[in-house]
């Protein structure tokens, strides 16, 4: 079982997301975070296999939120933006996804590719 957590200031998108894993059969959603603060410290607690993290979020981006991380699970940023930011390069992101682009079947092809990459 993928375990994943969602970490996204759009209470809809994360919505969106608990829908998409009820339909998923070896990808568990264990918990979503409005904020990046709670969020960062259910993945330090939980330590999932996948965190799902938006780029553009108020008072911590994507990038400063990932950034407090010392240990970091496999990281899909899944954003608004047309473009990957620039940082992504300094930070490891896995995938790249755009908000616009995301499809339950995406979704689900992308977590099991990044889940089952070697490190």
């Amino acid at each position: 079982m993928i375990t994943c957590i969602a970490i996204d200031d759009d209470p809809l998108f994360l919505q969106m997301l608990g829908s998409y894993f009820e339909e998923y059969e070896n990808m568990e959603l264990i918990s979503t975070h409005p904020n990046p603060v709670n969020g960062i410290m259910q993945v330090v607690k939980k330590k999932p296999d996948v965190l799902l993290i938006d780029l553009e979020m108020p008072y911590l981006d994507g990038f400063e939120t990932l950034d407090t991380l010392d240990k970091k699970p496999k990281i899909v940023m899944i954003s608004a933006h047309v473009n990957q930011p620039a940082k992504e390069k300094k930070l490891r992101i896995d995938k790249y996804i755009r908000k616009v682009s995301l499809t339950k079947e995406l979704l689900e092809q992308v977590i099991s590719e990044v889940a089952n990459e070697q490190t």
